[in-house]
């Protein structure tokens, strides 16, 4: 490899590139909106060679590849351009001529024996011709060439093809771009082909911003190269799904047969779980190429999720007629398969992969995730390690390898087949609380589904959103996921990670359990809908203020326009306009399963999951057990309907027009105008409560509540103008109600509390703490009072708990913590931990005399072992200086 160092010393100084440098001024500012020529449109007195460049953009290629040899041919022998041959072997690959694309490759070759742009392409023109030696031998002697006569490839085309060929030789990608790339754009910045290099390595490197950027800016240069507008699809693809759906649009008016936009959208119907239609779109590209790789690698995926083995072997065969050793191939529909949760189906595919390309890292990093998500956690890791070694810009390698250091910080919990994965000062404060409600998850729906887990179950909750993102996702980002569950490991965030709009941490952990049990039942063969909507019914019949219930706005969605078929379900997930869209697919999904159990029974809905964990079709498995999809589409339609319109029958659903700054008076005469109308009493209410009117707020949220019992801004308002008259127990009753239908509300459940304990209802008052602990048990209060009660009720076990925990959250009173935790352990008769607390209290209060008197019960209850005590049952700290330092960590 010296001879490259040779070539870079030789091409790449600034006084070269300059002395290239064929830059033209700009024409102005660059704008945000782009026109499209019409590229079928001959321009007046457009010449041959211009005809050439537009046929092959508008994807006439068969036309391209003709008129770009007779152009070649009337050159003659004196031509010293081979972009013509290029033109016509470009054409010929992407109509699948890969034998044609060889014979213009041999005689371009003739004619240019010093082209290392011919090699560039010819080394791909050859594999495809099942020729990887001559593939070989062509890349070397780019390097042999560049490092002979570096002044012959002084131009910006030819120095962008040594970067690529440095880059695939896997040269520092820093040293590429700060040495050629940079430099190269910097003095020819109205080269589009300089930008889209540029953008292709950050797309690469998962350097997205930069890739989006790069791309636009080349757009504004060749509004007419499809090429660019996938190139910018790509980059908006993990963050703006609308972006992306333009510019392939843009991408298909220039070229209706752009063979990569095409697939990008196949790639987008297989997700949304649309297989008749992506079938569709790979029957569109096997007419332009009929041997194209990609499109029969996913043919090869519909016939796995068709459960047709046969078909598929014979679609991957047929990928890889042409190009035997073609590891693309494989690690796609592995790729795609692990997005179906089929994590080791997908192993097998990136194994094959990395046989045929031990280097081909895109395999070898996908390859690490799917292990990972199975649990090897032990080869996932070195492949991560080995990924990063040899791409050392990998943002995804360098996420991995980053979080697997903070992994190693965390606690790891064990029980019932469970293994929790914690930050260590969260799994003393509710990490018990975890493994309880796992092993009360698993005792009821392994009963009901008839599943028996494969174990060990992991499950990873993360104190930071961005480290929960990057173990999910490989990059961050997934803000409006709160967990997920790939089959025997879940990842969540947990409440340090959710700010200040907190989600049960419970329901979460229920949710994703629940997927754990469907997704083993069914060996990892349901749709995303089926998946979804089990798991958010069983959250509502687990607790009815958790998961999705219908509302005023879902009742909208759902009379209008945004009710999806069943059949379509699943790719509601996907891309969807909002996040209330997000929302409402979550509550559908679930409200088809509702009505599914409820029309046909639950026990047909298990031999549904028992048809899919053998690979039958969703479509055949609701066939054969409780109708054929078209019927239950308009079955659920009807249902849906009926479900909206009864949900507040009656009310008016008119939306008011009044201006912001409307008072009590002008809503009173709207109302009287638009009588139960639910949004105009709630303003009312709210403004009568403003102006300390509370008796007649409460008349017009009474008429709230006549037409909606869920109404949780009723239920707010009422307790609030309770609360000001001074009626505590109807102020209680409200915030009771309220809780019923919203389990995320803190502010209620905090004035609960102060109500109960004030009101010595203490049972309640335990009840209200732990629902707390539920959405935040990071803080100090519910704690508290959940140790008032449980002391007041004689429970010494949730007395125990709280009180270690708040050991846990610093304290101010630690003298008085400890001395509580003590006397509760006394009555459990845990001597030595009861002996070590109460010596913690004195220690911060060396004169208190309960605790003296205290010390002397314990050593008189019997002798007290010399060994160390263990905190395993209780979570408790070893001794005091190890609380300090962990809660100063």
């Amino acid at each position: 490899m010296w001879l490259l160092g040779l070539a870079l010393s030789l091409l790449l100084t600034n006084q070269d590139l300059r002395a290239q440098s064929t830059e033209t001024p700009q024409a102005g500012e660059a704008t945000s909106e782009i026109q499209l020529p019409d590229l079928t449109v001959a321009p007046e007195g457009e010449t041959d060679k211009q005809r050439v460049v537009r046929l092959f953009k508008s994807g006439q290629y068969d036309d391209a590849a003709a008129l770009a040899q007779a152009v070649h041919a009337a050159q003659g022998q004196f031509s010293v351009d081979e972009r013509w041959s290029i033109f016509a072997a470009r054409s010929q690959m992407a109509t699948g001529k890969y034998a044609d694309a060889l014979k213009t490759l041999d005689e371009a070759l003739k004619r240019f024996p010093r082209s290392i742009r011919l090699r560039w392409i010819g080394a791909e023109i050859c594999r495809y011709n099942d020729d990887m030696k001559r593939a070989a031998v062509l890349l070397n002697e780019i390097n042999t060439r560049v490092g002979e006569d570096g002044w012959r490839y002084r131009d910006v085309e030819n120095q962008l093809v040594i970067a690529k060929y440095l880059l695939a030789e896997k040269i520092d990608a820093k040293r590429v771009v700060e040495r050629i790339l940079d430099p190269i754009q910097k003095l020819n910045t109205s080269n589009p082909n300089v930008l889209a290099t540029i953008g292709q390595l950050a797309l690469d490197k998962h350097d997205f911003a930069l890739a989006a950027e790069n791309f636009s800016k080349a757009i504004e240069l060749a509004p007419d190269d499809a090429d660019l507008y996938f190139g910018l699809a790509e980059a908006y693809r993990p963050s703006d799904h609308e972006k992306v759906n333009q510019a392939i649009a843009n991408a298909l008016a220039l070229n209706r047969f752009h063979v990569p936009s095409l697939l990008a959208i196949i790639d987008q119907h297989v997700k949304s779980e649309n297989y008749s239609e992506a079938e569709s779109v790979i029957a569109e590209v096997l007419r332009i190429n009929p041997h194209q790789p990609v499109a029969w690698a996913y043919r090869a995926v519909l016939a796995h999720l068709d459960n047709e083995p046969a078909k598929e072997g014979e679609c991957r065969e047929t990928a890889l007629a042409y190009w035997p050793g073609n590891p693309e191939v494989d690690h796609l529909i592995g790729r795609e398969l692990s997005q179906k949760y089929r994590f080791s189906e997908s192993v097998d595919y990136q194994r094959r992969s990395l046989v045929y390309d031990s280097g081909y890292l895109p395999a070898k990093m996908q390859l690490a995730h799917d292990l990972l998500r199975l649990g090897q956690e032990l080869e996932g890791w070195k492949l991560a390690d080995e990924v990063f070694d040899e791409d050392e810009y990998s943002v995804v390698a360098h996420n991995l390898v980053t979080l697997r250091e903070n992994l190693s910080k965390f606690r790891t919990l064990q029980g019932d087949g469970f293994v929790v994965r914690m930050e260590e000062s969260e799994s003393y404060i509710y990490g018990q609380q975890v493994l309880q409600l796992l092993t009360e998850a698993k005792n009821q729906l392994c009963e009901k589904y008839e599943v028996e887990l494969e174990a060990p179950i992991f499950i990873e909750i993360f104190p930071r959103q961005q480290d929960f993102a990057i173990r999910t996702f490989g990059l961050p980002g997934g803000s409006g996921f709160l967990g997920v569950c790939f089959g025997r490991l879940v990842t969540m965030n947990s409440p340090a990670a959710q700010g200040s709009n907190l989600t049960s941490w419970k329901s979460v952990l229920w949710h994703e359990f629940c997927h754990v049990v469907t997704l083993q039942k069914t060996k990892n063969k349901m749709p995303r809908w089926l998946s979804e909507g089990i798991s958010v019914y069983e959250e509502c019949l687990a607790d009815s203020a958790w998961g999705e219930t219908i509302n005023p706005k879902y009742r909208e969605m759902m009379l209008g326009e945004e009710l999806t078929p069943i059949s379509k379900l699943s790719g509601a997930f996907l891309a969807p306009p909002s996040p209330l869209h997000l929302q409402f697919a979550y509550f559908e999904a679930s409200l088809v399963v509702r009505h599914l159990v409820d029309e046909y029974g639950i026990a047909k809905m298990i031999k549904v999951l028992d048809e899919l964990s053998v690979g039958t079709p969703i479509n055949d498995a609701l066939r054969r057990h409780m109708a054929p999809v078209e019927f239950l589409d308009k079955q659920f339609a009807s249902y849906a309907k009926k479900k909206a319109e009864s949900f507040a029958a009656g009310a008016n659903w008119e939306q008011p027009d009044l201006p912001p700054t409307a008072g009590i008076q002008d809503w009173h005469d709207w109302n009287s105008q638009h009588p139960r109308n639910m949004t105009g009493l709630l303003m009312l209410g709210k403004l009568l409560i403003e102006g300390q009117d509370y008796h007649s707020s409460l008349e017009t949220l009474s008429e709230v509540l006549e037409i909606d019992s869920t109404s949780v801004s009723a239920y707010v308002l009422q307790a609030k103008a309770y609360r000001e008259l001074g009626e505590f127990g109807k102020e209680q009753a409200s915030l009771e109600t309220l809780t019923k239908h919203d389990a995320d509300s803190v502010e209620p459940l905090q004035r609960l509390l102060e109500l109960t304990t004030n009101n010595r209802q203490w049972e309640k008052a335990k009840t209200y703490a732990r629902r707390l602990t539920a959405l935040n048990p990071l803080i100090p209060a519910p704690h508290r009072y959940l140790s008032i009660a449980a002391e007041k009720t004689g429970d010494d076990i949730a007395t125990i708990e709280s009180l270690s925990v708040l050991t846990r959250l610093n304290p101010l009173d630690r003298a008085d913590i400890h001395f509580r935790l003590a006397s509760a352990l006394f009555r459990e008769n845990n001597l030595p931990l009861a002996k070590r607390h109460v010596l913690m209290a004195l220690e911060q209060a060396p004169r208190y005399r309960d605790a003296h008197q205290l010390l002397l019960s314990i050593l008189a209850a019997g002798e007290v072992s010399n060994e160390p005590a263990s905190d395993s049952s209780t979570d408790v700290p070893a001794t005091e200086e190890t609380v300090e330092a962990k809660d100063a960590k």
